[in-house]
């Protein structure tokens, strides 16, 4: 596994506990807000992260 997707699963573990957060709990609105911001900037920066690493491992010149 390499480094960055070692970062990546971290980051994707912060962003959906965030995420979790922000609907369980009782929060006041703007930190809800912000939980819930927070964990969609983080997951999107890790699908596109994750996107990038999947289609340089399928290419055809790799070994």
């Amino acid at each position: 596994m390499t480094k960055k997707l070692s970062l990546y699963l971290l980051m994707l573990a912060i962003g959906f506990t965030c995420l979790i957060l922000a609907i369980m709990l009782d929060l006041p609105e703007k930190v809800k807000w912000l939980f819930i911001a927070i964990a969609i900037s983080i997951n999107v920066t890790i699908a596109i992260g994750a996107m990038r690493i999947g289609l340089r491992e399928m290419k055809p010149g790799k070994r």
